[in-house]
């Protein structure tokens, strides 16, 4: 069973915001505007996955992975 929705995301480069927000539903959403860039969170009881976007959608960076049940933290 994956993490989360996002776990089977092997390549984020390959969805811009709008179709990665569309399989995260069922998670809960920050969005930061910090300058040139969105900084995005997604969150469940599993899970915490921080993201960068450019202002137009495209995917920036992975930011910060948590997996919550293991206290494992993956910064980039």
């Amino acid at each position: 069973m994956a993490y989360s929705a996002l776990a089977s995301i092997s390549d984020f480069s390959k969805y811009n915001l709008d179709e990665i927000t569309s399989l995260a539903q069922n998670m809960e959403m920050k969005i930061h505007l910090n300058g040139m860039y969105k900084t995005v969170q997604w969150s469940d009881d599993e899970t915490s996955l921080t993201v960068e976007y450019h202002l137009d959608g495209r995917f920036h960076r992975i930011v910060e992975e948590i997996w919550k049940e293991s206290k494992q933290t993956f910064a980039r």
